[in-house]
């Protein structure tokens, strides 16, 4: 009877790795060249960002509008930050997928520019998707409505497991121009436009 469960299970889990397999490669996006990566870019407005993390900010709000007014704003500004980490992650993803491309290049100098990209773009990746599920969370649990606790702070999520979100993107843009530039890319402007 186990053996029995056993090799349903093995004959389930095979089934079910091979359709994720075959969905990533059905949907997966053929290798990035530098042409294609500036088209695939969303453009993250980091001054916004800046002032939605900023904590000085936010204290003007707490004190310039009512406890009730001051909650709804509050969860409009996460909600924008949701949509500008989540811009965040996908440009990180595009930006992996150009680098591994261009690690795997002749070029040695590309190599290790895309080796350093790839690197800082996990880490923007992974302040990412941690950040999403905290701000998710609160908002699922409607911290905001919560007269007992005080409203959630944006400032709390300037750094999600150890990792600055703002100067992580900000190393990823730098990371990127340079790789851009070593392939002697002309539209350099359009790249951190849509950074």
């Amino acid at each position: 009877m186990i053996v029995t469960i056993l090799w349903n299970l093995t004959i389930t889990a095979g089934f079910i790795s091979c359709v994720v397999i075959a969905a990533w490669i059905w949907f997966h996006f053929p290798d990035r060249t530098a042409d294609d990566v500036v088209d695939f870019l969303l453009p993250v407005d980091l001054e916004k960002v800046e002032t939605l993390l900023d904590a000085t900010t936010e204290n003007h709000l707490r004190c310039d509008l009512s406890r009730r007014d001051f909650r709804k704003m509050q969860r409009k500004r996460i909600h924008l930050y949701v949509a500008f980490v989540h811009r965040m992650a996908h440009n990180a993803a595009v930006l992996i997928d150009w680098a591994n491309r261009e690690a795997e290049g002749g070029d040695e100098q590309a190599a290790m520019l895309a080796h350093e990209l790839q690197q800082i773009a996990v880490e923007v990746r992974l302040y990412s998707l941690l950040t999403m599920m905290k701000l998710r969370l609160w908002l699922l649990i409607r911290l905001d409505s919560w007269q007992v606790l005080p409203a959630p702070s944006l400032y709390e999520v300037r750094e999600v497991g150890g990792i600055l979100g703002l100067e992580s993107y900000d190393r990823l843009k730098t990371a990127a121009s340079f790789l851009f530039m070593e392939m002697g890319k002309r539209n350099f402007d359009e790249l951190l436009h849509n950074l």
